[in-house]
């Protein structure tokens, strides 16, 4: 009797050592914890660029005095975020075309520079922006000179929303005043197009 309860004490002691060996080791929770601020920050995109380069068709109400006459073209601009921050230098250029009577065309450029604002979520990104810069008028008129210089303001916003990884559409709308000869035009701007991101 005692022999056979040795060697089954023996059996079970070697199968309990076979066991523990065929056992995968053991992992802690604290191996599985990540690291903190090592994640995405709260609120920032992660797959979003620092640059931003759009292109827009724009429609442009132009106050000519005491009337107004209506403008088309294309809008592009380039934004460099700062850091991973939603603040952004921003440029920007119009160019619209248009007549004010049939026949006496128009021609207005508008070039600056400024600060963007920009909510970088994943999907839909609202934003706005204050640019300042120069603005060129040139008119196909018989009487006064043919073109004129001044100063220009663009301020509003819009929002991308997002297609594509870094590809997104763009809405825009802005209040755009200029100051040429001495007076204020007060003018809107509005548009849609493409934005890349990288």
């Amino acid at each position: 009797m005692r022999r056979l309860v040795l060697i089954l004490g023996t059996v079970l002691c070697l199968a309990g050592t076979a066991t523990a060996q065929n056992d995968p080791p053991a992992v802690s929770s604290a191996s599985l914890a990540v690291p903190q601020g090592t994640g995405p920050r709260r609120g920032f995109d992660d797959r979003t660029g620092p640059w931003q380069v759009g292109a827009n068709f724009v429609y442009q109400r132009f106050d000519i005095g005491n009337d107004n006459s209506n403008l088309y073209g294309l809008q592009s601009s380039v934004a460099r975020f700062l850091g991973n921050s939603s603040f952004a230098l921003e440029g920007s250029a119009t160019v619209t075309f248009g007549y004010i009577i049939p026949g006496d065309r128009e021609q207005l450029v508008f070039y600056g520079g400024g600060l963007r604002y920009q909510v970088r979520t994943r999907k839909i990104q609202p934003w706005g922006h204050f640019l300042a810069g120069g603005t060129h008028i040139r008119l196909n008129q018989f009487v006064g000179p043919p073109s004129f210089n001044g100063f220009g303001l663009m301020a509003g916003g819009g929002v991308d929303i997002r297609f594509r990884s870094h590809i997104s559409w763009r809405f825009e709308g802005d209040f755009f005043t200029t100051l040429v000869s001495s007076v204020w035009q007060k003018n809107i701007s509005a548009g849609a197009g493409i934005v890349f991101t990288f």
